[in-house]
């Protein structure tokens, strides 16, 4: 018996194992490779990782806060091919330090909104009737605010700071998870072999946790990278606002906001943190478009 076209269930009497087989790391690899979206932002989004973990070990070329009354708003040379701020300060120290911070966010937003969503769609999928109206008509509710703007909303609540914009952003995009695993949860427990664990006597937490959600996880593996790219630039904008980590903590948005000023006679200084925004977000979004083609087997090149 197939389960979603994953592959053969087991078929074995008794205690059976009724999930669908994953190939297996090596060939969601292989296969996220195969794929063009998913080899340009797997290579995008590593650069983009690999840069925040060097700079929150410290391994920026300079400290990003240090000012060099000496070197203001200096072109890229090869001492800071970035160039330097109105203050003295190495961009590409500040760049690095600020994809830090950004992706430090945005992985607590997504955590934040995962697990929150996930949960309330499987509850809303897996038993229905007045749980799955109550959630839902909740969803609809945020549903109906940008999601930008219910970040925003929450910011302005709770205040400016590092954990608060990472709150923020996680509560706007919590309705995306619920509407994504709801579908899913929904198609799988009317499934045979869903039926089938019922009629062997199986708990609603093995189904939950052995038959459905290993099902769903592809789904949700798609929809964490792309929300990692909203996320990003959500960092942005709410530091671009004002709303975002109060200074020194450094922020590509609140760069970017600096730099208007300054972006006809210094370009540099819009030009670096602007592009380390749109690799990011363009990174991570061709990732997740990369997951889906390999995790979904109509467009599986074999």
């Amino acid at each position: 018996m197939s389960v979603t076209g994953l592959g053969p269930a087991p078929s074995m009497p008794g205690d059976v194992d009724l999930v669908a087989q994953p190939e297996g790391r090596q060939g969601l690899l292989r296969a996220l490779w195969h794929s063009a979206n998913g080899r340009v932002g797997l290579v995008l989004a590593g650069v983009v990782v690999a840069a925040a973990i060097v700079a929150s070990f410290g391994g920026t070329p300079y400290d990003p806060q240090f000012q060099n009354a000496a070197a203001l708003l200096q072109h890229p040379t090869w001492s800071h091919p970035f160039g330097t701020d109105q203050f003295g300060r190495d961009i590409l120290s500040l760049v690095l330090d600020g994809l830090g911070v950004s992706l430090e966010i945005a992985c607590l937003a997504v955590a934040i909104a995962g697990v929150i969503g996930t949960i309330a769609g499987v509850v809303a999928g897996f038993l229905g009737r007045w749980t799955s109206a109550v959630i839902m008509r909740v969803t609809d509710m945020m549903f109906a605010i940008p999601a930008i703007l219910l970040a925003l909303i929450v910011v302005a609540a709770l205040g400016a700071g590092w954990l608060n914009s990472a709150i923020a952003i996680g509560v706007g995009y919590i309705p995306i998870f619920v509407r994504v695993v709801r579908g899913p949860v929904l198609a799988l427990r009317e499934s045979g072999y869903v039926s089938a664990g019922r009629v062997l006597g199986f708990s609603r937490r093995r189904l939950l946790f052995r038959h459905i959600l290993p099902n769903v996880s592809g789904i949700l593996a798609v929809q964490t990278s792309l929300a990692l790219a909203w996320s990003v630039l959500a960092e942005a904008s709410l530091s671009f606002l004002g709303l975002g980590p109060p200074p020194p903590t450094a922020s590509l948005g609140e760069m970017v906001s600096q730099a208007g000023s300054l972006a006809a006679t210094a370009w540099w200084t819009l030009a670096f943190p602007s592009v380390a925004i749109i690799v990011a977000v363009i990174g991570f979004n061709l990732l997740g478009d990369g997951l889906r083609d390999a995790i979904d087997p109509r467009t599986r090149k074999r």
